[in-house]
């Protein structure tokens, strides 16, 4: 599958780049940067059906109101249900914008680097249903490249892993198209439903996501904890449902998510182990980046260090860098009608230039 970028033209929208994730999704409007980060979600009447809300508030009308049903269109990267997900581009479209009728951008929307002809049909689907006028698919691993300002001064070749909330995928990009890839489902809320789970099972409380993350970003770390670093926690007593409160360790914290850090550490060699090994020479030196949001977790560039006996490094706006890379491959490179990345079929070539 080509995945041709064309330049930018004077249409009635500005060009339009979207992250589409499980948890979150990111819009860049050309001229104006990100102007939508929130939920992918949406909140539904239970007796019409009608759309109530998106986003933000969407989560909060469901956990407010009664007779509210919340959806998440998007899993592992793709629309699960595309007319869910059609309503929901719609409604970013034209609320940011600004227009009710008539937003026609040129989008280009992120894709997993593995993904089949019946994840790509659905994504096309809601994308062209929404209102795009010219659409571009790109691979997350080229478009968080991209974000993260890879490949470096002197490299052609970048490895980019990047952690969204239930999706790890791991790209070696050589030369501006994808030579492997690979995607392993586990990521930030992964790890989060496992300290929730552990907390559970040790301590008998029941806590609320959010609330595990903000444990897992205060005392958690990727590598076995240098200190015993503590905090609270509040919820709810598993068997008598009063609020209670405990205390968790980081050693808590890494014992709970030891296991998805483990599939994260195997998705990055599975992916780097599948190039050829005349590539080696040019891994030692470009080292690996992460991005997207599970990038946060504290000590994860050792720990891929450690497992990967390659250097690592944590994208500076980590969380943002794939739709920011999606939107500066829309824009045209001075002196080129287009800029076009090389059709995956080309992998060859491009590899015998090195």
């Amino acid at each position: 599958m080509a995945h041709g970028l064309t330049a930018l033209g004077d249409f009635s929208c500005r060009a339009t780049a979207i992250d589409l994730g499980s948890a979150m999704m990111r819009m860049y409007v050309e001229g104006r940067g990100i102007v939508a980060s929130e939920p992918s979600a949406i909140a539904r009447a239970d007796d019409t059906g009608r759309m109530l809300a998106t986003g933000t508030s969407a989560l909060a009308l469901a956990h407010r109101e009664c007779g509210v049903r919340l959806i998440h269109p998007i899993r592992n990267g793709v629309p699960a249900e595309t007319g869910e997900t059609e309503d929901l581009l719609r409604y970013l479209l034209r609320t940011h914008h600004r227009r009710r009728y008539m937003s026609k951008p040129r989008m280009a929307v992120t894709v997993p680097s593995v993904i089949n002809q019946v994840q790509l049909g659905a994504v096309r689907t809601a994308a062209f249903a929404a209102g795009a006028r010219q659409l571009t698919l790109i691979p997350t691993p080229i478009a968080a490249a991209a974000g993260a300002g890879l490949p470096s001064h002197g490299e052609d070749v970048a490895i980019v892993a990047d952690i969204g909330a239930h999706v790890t995928d791991v790209g070696v990009v050589l030369s501006g198209e994808l030579l492997t890839g690979h995607i392993a489902l586990v990521g930030g809320s992964t790890m989060d439903e496992a300290i929730a789970a552990y907390v559970r099972r040790e301590y008998g409380l029941i806590i609320a996501p959010l609330a595990a993350e903000t444990v897992k970003l205060a005392v958690g770390t990727a590598t076995v904890p240098r200190e015993d670093r503590r905090t609270l926690v509040h919820g709810k007593d598993r068997d008598t449902d009063l609020p209670r409160t405990v205390e968790v360790s980081s050693a808590d914290i890494h014992a709970a998510i030891s296991t998805s850090l483990d599939a994260i550490v195997r998705a990055v060699r599975t992916a780097v182990a599948a190039a050829p090994p005349e590539m080696a020479g040019h891994f030692f030196s470009s080292g690996i980046t992460l991005t997207g949001g599970g990038a946060r977790l504290a000590g994860l560039d050792e720990l891929i260090r450690t497992g990967t006996g390659l250097r690592a490094r944590v994208a500076e706006n980590a969380a943002e860098a794939t739709v920011r890379g999606a939107a500066s491959l829309l824009r045209p490179i001075k002196g080129f009608e287009s800029n076009r990345l090389p059709p995956l079929g080309h992998r060859r070539r491009a590899l015998a230039r090195h």
